[in-house]
């Protein structure tokens, strides 16, 4: 976000400077477009306001949480904590969002103010661009305070969740329907279904995997392409090559063998699948998960 913030404001510095040496009317549209934007992307909403997802899309988070939590097993005394963490989560943001209304009026005079300076091709008076920064400023102090305060609430709760569930949350990505077995977490894939698709690739003739090889492992990037987080980036040339490598080892290995390797080589294709392994990944996904403030009903009805 801080990053992102300076980009603006070089970004805003350098279009006023341009406009003011060259009068070029095309800056004004630009120039005003940015002053909008950047009361949504820099002061604290990811995305403009919109109308709710919808039932179907409600369901979807609240599903994806009950597997989270299913999964979790926590005890009684852990969902009091979560309940009651979530609720001061939700507190620390409606807060936030309450400040941010707060200064409407003022973010709203100021953009009109610029906007008819630039209409009227004028430079920007020292005291509005003063005012402005103050603004920014200001919603820029809270936005951190809110953040650090959320943080400190999932560093608190962190410490109260055993390490073997530490780990399926390291390891948690949402998903609609569980993987069958002792781990009911939502994972990327099921490492069964992985492990009888290795099975049946081996037991396709080798004419037949020559020619058809580029279908299946297109078919496989797609599926695991289909299947990966949300927003993260997957090179298709290297995941390809990726695929090819595990298929071609199982294939080449005796039955014995093969029997002895079929779940590492299973595990090895699904976990490229999965985003990178940040130190931090825990806390990310307390904020992100537990302190959702869509876990709040969940947690009222289990307790």
């Amino acid at each position: 976000m801080l990053l992102k913030s300076k980009k603006f404001d070089l970004l805003l510095s350098n279009s006023v400077e341009v406009k003011m040496r060259k009068g070029k009317g095309v800056f004004l549209i630009h120039l005003i477009g940015f002053f909008i934007l950047s009361f949504y992307f820099l002061w604290g909403f990811e995305n403009p306001p919109r109308k709710s997802l919808g039932t179907a899309e409600e369901l979807r988070q609240e599903i994806r949480l009950l597997n989270l939590v299913n999964g979790l097993e926590l005890s009684p005394e852990q969902m009091e904590r979560i309940l009651k963490d979530a609720r001061e989560t939700k507190k620390i943001k409606e807060e936030f969002e309450q400040n941010l209304l707060s200064l409407g009026t003022d973010i709203e005079a100021v953009l009109q103010e610029i906007k008819a300076h630039l209409q009227e091709n004028k430079e920007i008076p020292s005291q509005t661009v003063r005012h402005y920064q103050h603004l920014d400023t200001e919603i820029r102090s809270a936005r951190a305070k809110m953040e650090e305060r959320i943080k400190f609430l999932a560093q608190e709760l962190e410490k109260s969740l055993q390490p073997h569930q530490l780990y399926q949350l390291e390891h948690f990505i949402p998903c609609i329907i569980p993987p069958k077995g002792e781990s009911r977490i939502g994972q990327a894939g099921d490492s069964k279904a992985q492990v009888k698709n290795l099975e049946r690739i081996r037991r396709i003739p080798s004419f037949a995997y020559e020619r058809r090889k580029g279908q299946i492992l297109e078919k496989t990037l797609e599926n695991i392409k289909l299947h990966a987080p949300r927003g993260m980036e997957i090179d298709e040339q290297e995941m390809t090559k990726h695929i090819e490598d595990i298929y071609d080892r199982a294939r080449n290995l005796e039955q014995t063998d093969f029997e002895i390797q079929k779940e590492k080589l299973a595990d090895e294709l699904f976990a490229f699948s999965k985003p990178p392994d940040f130190s931090n990944m825990a806390i990310k996904k307390i904020e992100f998960f537990l302190l959702s403030p869509a876990i709040i009903p969940i947690l009222e009805e289990r307790i």
